[in-house]
């Protein structure tokens, strides 16, 4: 994908609808593929992504993620509505001499420690979904929450970390915990479209590679793929 499809596919998934029952789900991927274990800030350099580090919850216990864009926090906020109606968006700059951007997203200090649990059991409860779905035989309307759980995953982490480049027709995103790494590789194999994972220094690179995958990847991910079943070319969301 080139800049411009990035940048379209990032707007179109913050504004991809929600639905209620799993955007606690959502929430709990942006915040886990935001905070990599192992990846530490220099000063004065701008990182791949910004993140709260696991120990630093406990200084901050209103602290759920920081990003380097504002359309992750934003999305973060918005899934955190029904659940965490206080969660807000503090924007800012770091750095030295190459300053960067970076998006915190908080709720009251009092409110920190229930929020992280409800992400917890909001993270297992997702996963637990993924790891069913394909198993029981088909019922109608459990194909499609199969679809939109999987979406939220791969929505969450695109948003948190990427998109990445991952060659000419594909993305990549790097996650830095097995746990979403897992999830969204059974979120792939649920949705049908191939993921390559190669272990990388600090995590997992996972690459969608070629337009067919890749649109099937961005219907999905924006809404159109769960709504109507329709395709979406990744030119498209460019033009």
């Amino acid at each position: 994908m080139i800049r411009s499809e990035m940048e379209a596919l990032r707007v179109a998934m913050v504004r991809a609808p929600l639905d209620p029952a799993w955007a606690p789900f959502e929430a709990a991927m942006l915040v886990r593929a935001a905070a990599r274990p192992g990846i530490c800030r220099s000063p004065g350099t701008r990182p791949t992504v910004h993140h709260p580090r696991a120990e630093r919850w406990g200084d901050e216990p209103g602290l759920l993620a920081e990003f380097d864009t504002d359309a992750a926090a934003s999305r973060l906020v918005s899934t955190l509505a029904g659940v965490a109606p206080s969660a807000v968006v503090e924007s800012g700059y770091q750095g030295g001499r190459h300053r960067y951007e970076i998006h915190r997203v908080t709720v009251p200090r009092e409110s920190g420690p229930q929020v992280h649990e409800m992400l917890a059991r909001s993270a297992a409860a997702g996963a637990a979904a993924l790891r069913a779905g394909g198993v029981t035989p088909a019922v109608p309307g459990r194909r499609r929450r199969e679809l939109v759980i999987a979406a939220a995953a791969w929505r969450g982490a695109l948003l948190a970390v990427g998109p990445g480049r991952g060659g000419p027709d594909g993305l990549a995103v790097r996650v830095g915990d097995p746990w979403s790494a897992g999830t969204l590789m059974r979120a792939a194999d649920l949705l049908r479209v191939p993921v390559r994972a190669v272990r990388r220094p600090g995590g997992q690179l996972l690459t969608v590679d070629g337009r067919a995958a890749l649109g099937a990847l961005i219907s999905v991910v924006t809404g159109a793929g769960v709504v109507a079943g329709a395709g979406v070319h990744a030119g498209a969301l460019a033009g």
